[in-house]
């Protein structure tokens, strides 16, 4: 009984890890109103071009005095890293089909893939090719952790 413990709070963990994740991607977005034609709108948040959003806000960084502008970039830069770190560990330790880094990162992938398609037709945020690098890093940076949180478990004789 007292192996499952650390299941049961991780379950709950990533249940709440996936409703937050729902609520930063869609929910608090919800209810803006675009009074700007469909197609402009579309064009002004698709980025379809590797690294431009990241370059962007690497040069704010390296340049801008405004705090704002500086906090900004800090935030999306890190938060799209940080937010998928859960994903890239939880996958791989409640579904064993996924404990291989490659099944992991693929899985991962068409996930992301996914959030960015429903975001890019119902412009609930941005479809950013660049969100999507950020989120992979995040996602192995998760699996990594995974992988020394597993290896410890076994080290320690405490693997179920």
């Amino acid at each position: 009984m007292a192996n499952n413990i650390p299941q049961k709070v991780g379950r709950i963990l990533f249940g709440c890890y996936v409703l937050l994740m729902l609520w930063l991607l869609f929910g608090q977005r919800i209810g803006f109103v675009f009074y700007d034609n469909y197609f402009d709108r579309l064009r002004e948040s698709t980025n379809l071009i590797p690294f431009y959003t990241v370059s962007n806000y690497i040069r704010v960084l390296a340049g801008s005095e405004k705090i704002s502008l500086v906090r900004h970039a800090i935030i999306n830069l890190a938060g799209n890293i940080v937010m998928f770190i859960p994903l890239g560990f939880f996958v791989p330790w409640f579904f064993d089909k996924f404990r291989s880094f490659v099944r992991t990162f693929a899985f991962s992938a068409g996930v992301i893939f996914v959030v960015e398609i429903v975001q890019l037709f119902t412009l609930l945020g941005s479809a950013d090719i660049d969100d999507l690098i950020l989120n992979l890093i995040g996602v192995s940076l998760g699996y990594a952790l995974f992988r020394l949180f597993s290896i410890k478990l076994i080290l320690t004789g405490k693997k179920d």
